[in-house]
């Protein structure tokens, strides 16, 4: 259903004469309804008994609905907060995105807590939201928790290391969050961690050494970002490592030299960056490397000709780099003349 500008109210007639109302419907999508105010449920039968997947988007002025128990599927957005607090007696979702929720301060405490089901959880563009409450400590079985432009956001929610299950977690353009912090280690599952945008973000604890199950771990546009803890030796799983448009870090923590794992590092408008680690062939793993946008990145070390498995370099936009990179004459040819696959800014093709 959508796009119906004067429906104030749905009531009796909408559900029809028979004994149970949508006895076979599983999903439901309303949209676009600014001027309804009231979904009345019925008393005297049963109404929408299958339906998994519920949403409902752009009904601004909508403060009740039915509860739909056996929901799973939960999605949400342009609507007010008391509608979510209405959804607090759910117990069966897996799947919860709420989005464009411009009066929602905190998320409903009952709302977690009774939804220890829940696998996913997207908050997104509620500008308003401070906290996301200590019900997240019983969000066991979350897997994914994605978080975008929650300019309010301050601090990541107690019981936050309780989510063991977890295995991704994305932050973006979230403004007042100031640094991740020790908690963050005891998200033993944890695969793929993506913070970007986030412009006050400082610090990043040490406790992300414990991050053992860590596969992808992206920082992106972080401008007051000094640097990522040197104790990062127990990162054993790690495979991917993307550092972009954070112009404060000056150099790889020490402790990555540990990391065997590695397969992908990449390293983006990082002005400070001078030098990459005399240590670089510890990444034995190491598959792909793009270095652009560097211009204080003058030379790679020696022992770069070491990195045996190396199939891809990418050098752009490093004046420097890219000149003594070049086939002929260039003083570093030697040590990258042995990988297959290079894309480099410079005369001569590659």
């Amino acid at each position: 259903m959508e796009g119906m500008d004067n429906i104030v109210h749905i009531g009796r007639e909408f559900y029809g004469e028979g004994v149970i109302s949508f006895p076979s419907l599983q999903e439901l999508f309303m949209g676009d309804f600014p001027s309804l105010q009231e979904w009345f449920s019925l008393n005297d039968r049963e109404i929408f008994p299958l339906l998994s997947k519920l949403v409902i988007r752009k009904c601004p002025n909508l403060d009740s609905l039915p509860l739909f128990l056996s929901l799973k599927h939960l999605e949400m957005q342009s609507c007010r907060s008391i509608l979510l607090n209405r959804m607090e007696e759910l117990t069966l979702l897996s799947t919860l995105i709420i989005e464009r929720f411009d009066d929602l301060s905190s998320l409903p405490e009952k709302l977690l807590r009774n939804n220890r089901l829940l696998t996913s959880l997207k908050i997104k563009s509620c500008p308003t939201l401070q906290l996301l409450g200590s019900g997240f400590r019983c969000l066991t079985s979350l897997k994914s928790l994605n978080i975008q432009w929650c300019e309010q956001l301050a601090l990541l929610p107690e019981g936050f290391e309780n989510l063991n299950a977890l295995e991704y977690f994305e932050i973006i353009e979230c403004n007042s969050i100031e640094t991740l912090p020790d908690p963050i280690g005891g998200l033993i599952s944890l695969q793929t961690l993506s913070i970007e945008n986030c412009s006050k973000l400082s610090s990043i604890s040490a406790g992300l050494q414990y991050l053992t199950a860590l596969k992808h771990l992206t920082i992106m546009y972080c401008p007051n970002l000094a640097g990522l803890p040197d104790s990062l030796e127990r990162l054993s799983s790690l495979l991917s490592l993307a550092i972009i448009n954070c112009p404060l870090i000056e150099c790889l923590p020490d402790g990555l030299q540990h990391v065997k794992t590695l397969q992908s590092l990449e390293i983006r408008n990082c002005q400070r960056i001078a030098n990459l680690p005399e240590w670089l062939d510890s990444f034995a793993s190491l598959r792909t490397l793009s270095i652009s946008e560097c211009p204080n990145m003058k030379s790679l070390p020696v022992a770069f000709h070491r990195l045996k498995k190396l199939q891809h370099l990418s050098i752009r936009d490093c004046t420097d780099l890219q000149r003594r990179c070049q086939r002929d004459g260039g003083e570093d040819w030697w040590k990258v003349s042995h990988v297959p696959y290079k894309y480099i800014f410079s005369s001569q093709q590659q």
